[in-house]
């Protein structure tokens, strides 16, 4: 007869442990849960908080203008750069064209006095002209873009010294942060502890 009742004491008994088992990792994924989401209690700390507020929008602002002046100048470049490549594809044909026409025909002695030699001569001068007019607007535009990237690098080095200067403040911040965070979770888990410490030590062997 005992023997017959120690078959289903064994079987609660591990029931009730595979139940317990079930019921701890709930209990752990529900408390993973709660302590990850303890430091959205507070707000983020970034760094440009402790910066100088004043002079970090300021140098930002600047740094912004100045970035779209360097997209401006590019454009500009690009089509200038159009501009002296067509200007100088003019100048190439019409040259040759002259060339061609000079020795297909019976030039004159005394070249300066052939009209047609002369009107071709400053057509091919006002072409090259125009492509070094072209090629100066390019050399004009790299000169601003070359300034305009110097104040830029420049801005950039100030606030990176401002977020430099910064940093102290800001690791002291984070770590008040991280320390606040820690006593929550600390305050959540030490009475859960010692609850659970004190049911294994005292009533392990309860019902």
């Amino acid at each position: 007869m005992f023997k017959s009742l120690r078959v289903p004491e064994k079987l609660f008994a591990f029931v009730m442990w595979l139940v317990s088992v079930v019921f701890a990792g709930f209990l752990i994924g529900l408390g993973g849960k709660v302590v990850a989401d303890l430091p959205r209690l507070e707000g983020a700390v970034s760094l440009e908080q402790f910066a100088e507020p004043a002079a970090l929008q300021r140098g930002r602002s600047e740094a912004a203008a100045l970035e779209k002046r360097q997209a401006e100048l590019s454009n500009r470049r690009a089509r200038a750069q159009l501009a002296v490549t067509s200007a100088a594809g003019a100048y190439q044909s019409e040259r040759a064209k002259y060339e061609n026409w000079l020795a297909t025909r019976t030039a004159t002695t005394d070249a300066a006095q052939d009209p047609e030699v002369l009107a071709r001569t400053r057509a091919l001068d006002v072409l090259k002209a125009a492509e070094r007019e072209a090629q100066a607007a390019v050399e004009q535009i790299d000169a601003e873009a070359l300034t305009v990237n110097q104040a830029l690098a420049r801005q950039r080095l100030a606030e990176g010294e401002l977020l430099q200067a910064a940093q102290p403040a800001y690791q002291r911040a984070l770590f008040a942060q991280e320390l606040r965070v820690f006593g929550a979770r600390l305050a959540l888990t030490l009475p859960l502890l010692g609850l659970a410490g004190w049911l294994w030590a005292k009533k392990r062997g309860s019902d």
